[in-house]
């Protein structure tokens, strides 16, 4: 498949986790992305980690929305004070699926290259610049959170259990993993920047490129469907 055909699936996705509120549309628009990434060969395995890794959230979102709105049938409450109400769950299941709808959605863009991904955005007619810019922000993500990762264990070698500590504790512990993790991201910044300026990047106007992308039949078929279902959606909804 036509990595653009892929960019449009995601865009008409996001679009609808964008317009719809309702928590069963919500999760309808979820499954499907979770149909096309399988379809597509995208690895589910990291998707249940970053979905299990992010669960808290909601929780958090929950309590947050039920403190702030107005109304409600409470669910859970000490005394006067409503922590979970059946509005607040509702509005945070929604917000938290609009979350999971995006991280399905960079899974449907990891099942093609980054080269033909550029090359995709390139020729929607962005500027290759920005396509650059996406890749290099795709390909700094994992370094970061290996960064991150490195400096916790650092930190728990020298005999501090972050998760025993107070909560004062943990921020004040935080600004030791943050710093060093900060300065290797703006040193590897700047070494990218010295290296693509060495190879003459955007001495010239316009690039040319050994991948050519085409559309065949099926993608033609795909981006027509996928649109139009999305107008239809949007619609009734």
């Amino acid at each position: 498949m036509d990595p653009r055909t892929k960019l449009i699936i995601v865009m008409c996705l996001s679009t609808l986790g964008l317009f719809f509120s309702d928590v069963y549309k919500l999760s309808a628009v979820f499954v499907i992305g979770i149909i096309v990434s399988k379809i597509l060969g995208g690895n589910l395995y990291a998707l249940l980690v970053r979905i299990r890794k992010i669960m808290y959230l909601l929780f958090f979102i929950v309590v947050i929305q039920s403190f702030f709105t107005k109304g409600g049938s409470p669910i859970l409450s000490i005394g006067d004070f409503n922590i979970i109400t059946d509005i607040g769950l509702e509005k945070g299941l929604g917000y938290f699926l609009r979350v999971l709808i995006i991280i399905t959605s960079g899974v449907i863009i990891t099942t093609s290259r980054d080269r033909e991904m550029i090359q995709g955005i390139v020729q929607f007619g962005l500027p290759y610049e920005f396509a650059f810019m996406t890749a290099v922000g795709i390909k700094f993500m994992p370094l970061l959170v290996e960064e991150f990762k490195d400096t916790y264990t650092a930190i728990q070698l020298k005999g501090i259990e972050i998760k025993s500590l107070p909560l004062i504790e943990r921020f004040k512990i935080s600004s030791y993993i943050l710093t060093p993790v900060i300065a290797s991201t703006i040193n590897k910044g700047k070494k990218l920047s010295i290296s693509v300026e060495s190879r003459g990047f955007r001495v010239y106007d316009k690039r040319t490129s050994l991948v050519n992308l085409k559309f065949c039949n099926i993608d033609y078929l795909l981006i027509l469907f996928t649109v139009i279902t999305t107008f239809i959606a949007i619609y009734i909804n």
